[in-house]
């Protein structure tokens, strides 16, 4: 049985929000690994921010902003990286979630981006290490959509949603539940593309081929700007025709 948690990899979380140049003569430390952050556009603005961010915890270990903020960039770094670097980056990115969720547990960031790097972890690890991680990854999403079920898009939506599609029913899989989640989500981030993918491919292995070309086509016929959601479309287009 082959299964991957990559969903939590270059899916749920490859949602793009590139900032405006050139940064403002005087700036926020915050802001500014905001405006350089590119959620894995570009690799180069992303190690800046991640830069700038260690620098900012050698001084001050226990702050929350600058916590998950480190957590969401050592888990794209991971994603980007050699294989040989990718589980120093999320068991770092794990280590900063954790710490975050400690100072605060009712704010949605630091739980977010703990599913995340457990995901990439566990990615890294092995499809046994991945299924022992299942439980702790739904449970950390499920806490998201009780802080903010809105936050990234949706992502907590699509990260259950994709869990129920992808996972075998013997260790918790439920296509029923995946289309559930997958059109809730919709409901709250219509423009999530993944979702939206994800979603027709529940339709499709549940024979709604209908609804599953509908939302194929909905895809194809999008206008997109990041490479995220070009590859969204372009795996759209190849499952338009095996319908």
């Amino acid at each position: 049985m082959t299964f991957t948690l990559c969903f939590l990899l270059t899916s749920v979380f490859a949602q793009s929000k590139l900032r405006p140049d050139p940064a403002p003569v005087s700036v926020n430390p915050l802001q500014e690994a905001d405006r350089l952050f590119t959620f894995g556009e570009d690799t180069g603005r992303d190690k800046q921010s991640l830069g700038l961010i260690e620098r900012a915890l050698a001084g001050n270990g226990r702050d929350y902003q600058w916590l998950w903020r480190a957590a969401r960039a050592y888990y794209y770094a991971g994603d980007d990286a050699a294989e040989s670097e990718k589980l120093s980056h999320f068991e770092k990115g794990i280590s900063a979630a954790q710490r975050a969720v400690a100072e605060q547990p009712n704010a949605v960031e630091g739980h977010f981006w703990l599913a995340a790097n457990y995901g990439g972890y566990s990615e890294q690890k092995g499809a046994l290490k991945a299924l022992a991680m299942v439980k702790k990854i739904r449970a950390e999403m499920e806490t998201v959509l009780r802080l903010d079920a809105r936050y990234h898009h949706g992502g907590a939506y699509l990260a259950l949603g994709e869990m129920d599609r992808q996972l075998p029913r013997i260790v918790g899989g439920n296509l029923t539940r995946a289309i559930q989640r997958l059109e809730q989500g919709l409901g709250v981030a219509p423009d999530n593309l993944e979702m939206k993918l994800a979603l027709a491919q529940a339709y499709q292995e549940t024979g709604r081929k209908e609804d599953a070309r509908r939302h194929f086509q909905e895809i194809a016929q999008k206008q997109v700007k990041t490479r995220a959601d070009r590859d969204v479309q372009e795996k759209a287009k190849r499952l338009i025709g095996k319908l």
